[in-house]
C-alpha cells in the first residue's frame, strides 16, 4: 500500500541512510525529450541530470531495500544546480563532506540540492535481495589520474549539452563565452514554447506546484557530483 508522507520523518531518514544505492530521475519539459534514470545520479558521462534542473528544477529520488524488510521510498522535489568552486559549493564541501575520500577527489563537477516535497512509500515485496560487497572505487581512482586540464576538456568535448541539446556544463574554468547562471530559488519560469496552447494550462499547475510553502518544501537533500555524471555520492538530510 502506498503512503505519502509531507516531510521526512525519523524513521525515514534513519532508513534512507542505511540504503547502499539509489536512483535520480529527471525529464525535459519537451514532450519527445529523453527521461534520465541515473543510479547514484551518475549520468553515464553525460550532463542530464543537471541540465534538465537547469531548464526546470524536476527530481525524483527512489531508494529500495534490497536486505531486511521490504520497502520502496520515493523522494519528490524540486532541485538546483551548485557548481564547482562557488561559495557555496565550498561551504557544502567543507561542512558536510570534509574527511571523506570526496572531500579529496579529483573531478568533481557540481553538488545537486534538492528541495524535497512530497515522499511516499510503497510495499516493495517484487524487490529481489542483493548482497553488499562494498563500494566500488573506479571512479574516483579514474579522477584521480587527471589535472584540471583533463576536467575541462572532459566538460568541453561531452557535457556542453543534454540528449536534447539543452545547456550543459556552464563554468568560467572554461572560459567567458561559457559562463552560464544557475536556476534561482523559486517558481520556474517555463520558456515560451512550453506555454502555447495545450501547454498554457500545465505552465499554471507546473508553477503553482513547484512554489515554497509551509507544507511543502520541508527537507534539503545534498548530492554531491563527479564530472563524469551528476554523481549524487550521499544524501544528508535537514529539516527546516
Amino acid at each position: 500500500m502506498v503512503q505519502w508522507f509531507d516531510k521526512i520523518g525519523e524513521e525515514h531518514a534513519d532508513w534512507i541512510k542505511k540504503q547502499k544505492i539509489f536512483f535520480v530521475a529527471t525529464a525535459p519539459l519537451d514532450g519527445q525529450g529523453c527521461v534520465n534514470t541515473s543510479p547514484k545520479g551518475y549520468d553515464w558521462s553525460g550532463i542530464e541530470t543537471q541540465s534538465h534542473l537547469e531548464e526546470n528544477g524536476r527530481i525524483t529520488i527512489m531508494l529500495a531495500a534490497f536486505e531486511g524488510g521490504p520497502r520502496i521510498m520515493r523522494l519528490i522535489g524540486t532541485g538546483r544546480v551548485v557548481r564547482v568552486g562557488s561559495p557555496e559549493f565550498n561551504k557544502i564541501m567543507d561542512d558536510h563532506y570534509q574527511g571523506t575520500e570526496l572531500y579529496r577527489a579529483s573531478g568533481k563537477r557540481s553538488i545537486i540540492l534538492a528541495d524535497i516535497r512530497k515522499i511516499g512509500t510503497s510495499c516493495g515485496y517484487a524487490v529481489p535481495f542483493f548482497d553488499y560487497r562494498g563500494p566500488r572505487p573506479t571512479l574516483i581512482n579514474h579522477w584521480a589520474k587527471k589535472d584540471e586540464e583533463d576536467v575541462k576538456k572532459y566538460w568541453l568535448t561531452k557535457n556542453m549539452f543534454s540528449l536534447d541539446g539543452l545547456p550543459g556544463m556552464r563554468h568560467e574554468w572554461l572560459g567567458q563565452e561559457w559562463v552560464g547562471k544557475n536556476r534561482v530559488h523559486g517558481p520556474v519560469e517555463l520558456p515560451d514554447w512550453a506555454t502555447i496552447g495545450s501547454r498554457s494550462s500545465t505552465n499554471g499547475v507546473f508553477s503553482t506546484w513547484l512554489k515554497p510553502g509551509t507544507g511543502l518544501a520541508n527537507t534539503t537533500i545534498l548530492s554531491v557530483g563527479i564530472a563524469i555524471g551528476a554523481g549524487v555520492a550521499t544524501i544528508v538530510s535537514k529539516r527546516r
